[in-house]
């Protein structure tokens, strides 16, 4: 019998990169997306085909041995250094888009200023035609 191997078949290899850069990139509270680009480089496929390909076989697995090897604790409570990254990037983020607010709402009102202007130099432009 002869078993025919696809030429696009996934290696060992490439599984084990895919998985590792997937769960890091989430262990660095980034998203899935951002492991699937970074894999797509580097192994020369899609991130169609990384995501596929974690998807359909590498996720499975890896949940399957993370609930088979789960403490009896009942909750994991996550370590403060990780809530405090989190609290840091949500004030950051916090912080740069009140900046931007502020710096739309500067701009708006100069806008406004500079619009009632025209107007009344129109408005005074009329009373002297008429």
């Amino acid at each position: 019998m002869n078993v025919k191997i696809r030429k696009d078949s996934w290696s060992v290899e490439e599984d084990n990169l895919l998985k590792e850069l997937v769960l890091k990139k989430i262990e660095q509270g980034h998203t899935q997306i951002s492991g699937f680009e970074e894999a797509s480089i580097l192994l020369g496929r899609s991130k169609q085909a990384c995501a596929f390909r974690w998807n359909k076989n590498l996720r499975p697995i890896v949940l399957q041995r993370k609930t088979s090897v789960k403490p009896t604790v009942a909750k994991e409570v996550p370590d403060s250094s990780t809530l405090q990254n989190h609290l840091q990037l949500a004030m950051e983020s916090y912080d740069e888009m009140r900046q931007s607010y502020d710096e739309i709402a500067n701009a708006y009102n100069l806008l406004k200023r500079d619009y009632e202007q025209l107007v009344n130099w129109v408005k005074q432009g009329i009373t002297h035609i008429e």
